[in-house]
């Protein structure tokens, strides 16, 4: 009796599992299928549409244009990148590149340089912000984009490049002949003690020095003075690599610490990232300053400093990007950056914050999220999955007033900033905005035609034609539009009340003519309020422990 139970369970199992392997088998095929299927359709229009189209079309245009379609159905990140990028894929993975060492923006229509990096060829031939680039090696830079133009600046090292300059102030055309150097990426842009015991380091990117650059930072101050705090700011990161992230957190937790963890599809996308080296400040205070620029790479760092309460976290909320990507070579010089993997903080938190996997009608199979949105850090207190990472002292960033930021939209501080650098080849040690470069700006804005409406004037005139469109009566209409008569014929006087603003926005325009990024950044932390606030924190010992529930 027992052997035929025995047999018959034997039976059982190797029939359940002969069952399973047949479904996943015909569930394998079934996608193989599809994936023959869709590429033997895909192929045939493709040569249809070259072959037998009315007008001619180039074909790796088209094919690159269905590239773009088809992964546009996706999330933003999974981008083709094609053999002119490929630098761009070099100086992520290897923190470097072939170029001139400058960067450059597109305003009305023209390429202009924004920064000039220090001792690197643009610097060393004389470039300065503000040149216009009119030419690269004979081509026209009108009507090219700003990734066009960047692929023609970037080359290998020892390669030249011949650029045309307009300068501000300089009626001829300057020619400057270069040759590319390897340019070297750096991801900590400035540090150095700012109060008394308190380090700052402002980390710009997460390439993949990024963790020794931070060693290398901390061991140098460690040699200048005792580390009472330290102010990690990674404002306006956008990300980088994983590894490097992990690597900027091990520098601070506990070693064996979870930093961060991804899930994805494949088994290999599980992963566990922890820390594997002693850490060099273990105990100091610490502060990790972020806004909504801050995002990815910047997002692990801040996600792991909060979960494991090893830092107070201050600013605003972060960009909420929780998304891995990996990128695959393809052939041909060209890459396919993909996203592979979610990441989760240590508390196990996800903090994308756009969902591009639900979207109606989209291509992905639905299935079910965890609908869990409270979480605990490793003292037990509470943090959330809501898109991004919640600081734990938001300290909003200081704006602009709508009369400086118009000025600034129209790029008159910048242009003001080229013409002073063209008058005076240098700055005295003591230099101020004074009176008189407050006037100078303020008949340079009235020669270039400047005018503004605040957004009350401007609410009231819609207030009036909606007043109007309605047939609002019992004298509605003739209060508002008396309103907005005063509000136009009693003019403030912007420039004077705004007077410490503008001198503040000209200040950091014409620095940039004469210092370097470094010194800029030394500049700013002055009138910085979140930076303020942040040493006020580490040097607070009550308050700093108060908020990560230490006792």
């Amino acid at each position: 009796m027992k052997r035929k139970i025995f047999f018959f369970g034997f039976g059982l199992l190797v029939l359940t599992l002969f069952v399973r392997f047949e479904l996943f088998q015909s569930q394998k095929d079934d996608i193989f299928f599809k994936i023959d299927k869709s590429i033997d359709i895909f192929g045939k229009i493709y040569k249809e549409v070259l072959l037998n189209y009315v007008d001619e079309v180039d074909p790796e245009k088209f094919m690159r244009a269905g590239i773009k379609g088809m992964l546009s159905e996706l999330d933003p990140y999974t981008v083709f990148i094609d053999e002119k990028h490929r630098e761009d894929v070099d100086a992520l993975t290897t923190g470097k590149y072939g170029g001139i060492g400058v960067s450059i923006s597109k305003f009305d229509d023209q390429i202009v340089i924004t920064k000039v990096l220090k001792s690197y060829p643009a610097d060393m031939a004389g470039i300065k912000v503000g040149d216009v680039i009119i030419e690269i090696d004979d081509i026209p830079t009108k009507d090219k984009s700003l990734d066009e133009v960047r692929t023609y600046m970037i080359g290998k090292p020892g390669t030249p490049i011949k650029l045309k300059i307009s300068r501000e102030g300089i009626e001829n055309i300057l020619t400057f002949e270069i040759t590319r150097a390897e340019i070297e990426v750096k991801n900590i842009t400035y540090y150095d003690f700012i109060d008394d015991g308190i380090a700052y380091i402002k980390l710009e990117r997460f390439s993949r020095n990024a963790g020794e650059e931070l060693r290398k930072a901390i061991k140098n101050l460690q040699t200048r003075g005792e580390i009472k705090g330290l102010i990690l700011d990674l404002r306006d990161n956008p990300g980088g690599l994983l590894d490097a992230a992990v690597d900027v957190v091990e520098k601070f937790v506990p070693e064996g610490s979870l930093i961060v963890s991804t899930r994805g599809r494949k088994p290999d996308a599980l992963r566990n990232y922890y820390s594997n080296e002693k850490p060099i400040l273990p105990d100091i205070p610490l502060c990790v300053i972020v806004n909504n620029s801050s995002a990815s790479a910047s997002e692990i760092v801040a996600g792991a400093i909060q979960d494991l309460d090893r830092g107070v976290i201050i600013g605003t909320k972060t960009f909420g990007k929780g998304l891995v990507q990996t990128i695959s070579y393809l052939s041909y010089n060209t890459f396919l950056k993909i996203t592979t993997a979610k990441y989760y903080t240590p508390s196990g938190r996800c903090i994308q914050e756009i969902d591009y996997f639900h979207k109606p009608d989209g291509v992905f199979i639905s299935k079910p999220d965890s609908e869990q949105k409270v979480y605990k850090t490793k003292n037990g207190r509470i943090v959330y999955a809501q898109g991004g990472i919640m600081p734990d002292t938001v300290v909003p960033e200081t704006k602009r007033s709508d009369f400086v930021e118009s000025l600034a939209q129209k790029r008159l501080f910048f242009k003001f900033a080229n013409l002073f650098a063209i008058r005076y080849k240098t700055l005295p040690e003591n230099f101020k905005i004074d009176e008189q470069i407050l006037e100078q700006f303020k008949k340079f804005v009235e020669k270039n035609n400047f005018a503004f409406r605040d957004s009350f004037e401007i609410n009231l005139e819609k207030a009036v034609a909606y007043a109007k469109k309605q047939g609002y009566q019992n004298g509605y209409l003739e209060t508002i539009e008396f309103t907005l008569n005063k509000v136009k014929t009693q003019k403030i006087d912007y420039f004077n009340l705004y007077r410490d603003e503008i001198a503040r926005e000209l200040m950091r325009e014409i620095l940039a003519r004469y210092k370097y990024e470094d010194e800029l950044i030394a500049w700013g932390l002055s009138n910085d309020v979140q930076v303020k606030i942040a040493i006020a924190i580490l040097k607070e010992k009550k308050t700093y422990n108060s908020i990560l529930s230490l006792k």
